[in-house]
């Protein structure tokens, strides 16, 4: 099992106890209400729409996620302060159907409300962790490895792991023919507005694909969205290592749809919960799956393995290996070192998963989460597994954590 020894800085304050605190909370409500929590509906929204819903300035700082490498990635996202100021602005403040506005759920003791918000607007230590694990598969050359390929991210929140293969794409030779789509999903659509669109815009800007836009706009006065004549705040330095603010204007966002288009990749953002999940009109299986942090709550967990099981693209058939059973050739796989991990990116379909070992107080965990995809599923020749689950990567020092891959029948 690949392991390292290393403490990551919290993410986010309280993160640390977040699950053992606030998630108690929200989960000792659940064991009254898990079969009534009201579900939204998946509905795609188009990026034009969130576009739309930016503000005319973000701010944001960097994070930094440590990698087994010993390089350190530096990812620059919207602050969560100034999201939360943007909604305290924002005559957007509408009411939800039980009479609550989205301020009352970002005010809330719990960091979660469950069906109706789920913790996305912060990052937690798992979608890091994802991070590393993605490096360790494909190394420098994720940009080669995601020609032609469909990634999904569920319960994206701050699309930390989505930023990490964005930030890849965009240092690569820009090639229209690369046809990569990222769909990236949250319950909340909230959660999409505020910080998972910011984020990717901010992914690009600090990348160089940004770099002409950069170039040009430094020569000659920017118009605002508003397309009145007041000229728009200077541009921050394309440094994810910096902090700063980042003007939205309409030359802005015209240079990055233009470079989602040079660079071949195609974009698009889901609500809503993951049993009304459409993966067909969503344009079929991915070959990349991702998710982190999401398997605390138990009554859920059927939902979000089916849909992983869904979204996953089947890999082809080896008829040299019929004789083995799944169970048998995840089992002789399972203790996972370097050399298995940089093999992981020859698969024709990955699904990885990210987590805390235990949730304390909710119920979930990684335990919680095996019994899930190894339950017996009906099929035409009897009863089966789903599937298997083989750890990938672990954190073995402090909160325990682990990447998992998920190999289904």
């Amino acid at each position: 099992m690949f392991k390292f020894g290393f403490d990551v800085d919290e993410v986010d304050e309280p993160i640390a106890d977040a699950f053992a605190g606030s998630h108690s909370a929200s989960g000792s409500a659940n064991n009254h209400t898990q079969n009534t929590v009201r579900e939204d509906p998946s509905r795609e929204i188009p990026i034009e729409d969130l576009l739309a819903a930016l503000p005319h300035t973000f701010s944001f700082s960097p994070l930094a996620v440590p990698l087994v490498s010993k390089r350190t990635v530096v990812l620059a996202r919207r602050d969560l302060f100034d999201a939360r100021f943007q909604l305290i602005a924002s005559d957007e403040d509408a009411k939800t159907t039980d009479g609550k506005s989205d301020l009352d759920f970002l005010d809330a003791p719990s960091d979660l409300v469950p069906g109706v918000y789920e913790g996305g607007l912060k990052t937690w230590e798992c979608s890091l962790d994802l991070v590393d694990c993605l490096d360790s598969i494909y190394g420098t050359e994720i940009a080669r490895y995601l020609k032609g390929k469909r990634v999904l991210e569920l319960g994206c929140g701050t699309s930390i792991p989505s930023l990490y293969l964005l930030r890849s794409i965009f240092a690569a030779e820009p090639s229209e023919d690369a046809r990569v789509e990222i769909h990236l999903q949250d319950y909340n659509e909230l959660v999409l507005r505020l910080v998972t669109l910011p984020n990717v815009i901010l992914s690009w800007y600090m990348s160089p694909a940004s770099s002409e836009f950069r170039s040009s706009a430094s020569s000659q006065t920017d118009i605002k969205m508003s397309d009145t004549d007041v000229e728009a705040d200077p541009l921050p330095t394309a440094d994810a290592t910096e902090p700063g603010e980042m003007p939205i204007t309409r030359a802005l966002l015209d240079a990055f749809l233009a470079s989602l288009h040079k660079y071949g990749v195609q974009l698009k953002f889901f609500s809503g919960s993951w049993a009304t999940f459409d993966v067909q009109r969503a344009g079929g299986p991915y070959q990349l799956v991702l998710t982190s942090e999401t398997i605390y709550r138990t009554d859920s967990l059927p939902s979000l393995v089916d849909l992983l099981q869904r979204a996953t693209a089947k890999a082809p058939k080896d008829t040299s290996k019929d004789a083995a059973s799944l169970a048998e050739s995840t089992e002789r796989l399972s203790l996972a070192n370097e050399a298995v991990l940089q093999n992981l990116s020859k698969e024709p379909s990955l699904c990885l998963v990210a987590a805390k070992v235990v949730y304390f107080g909710v119920g979930g965990g990684v335990n919680e989460f095996i019994q899930a995809v190894e339950s017996p599923a009906s099929s035409e020749t009897g009863r089966k597994p789903k599937g298997a689950v083989r750890t990938v990567w672990e954190r073995i020092y402090g909160v325990k954590r682990a990447v998992m891959q998920v190999i289904w029948n």
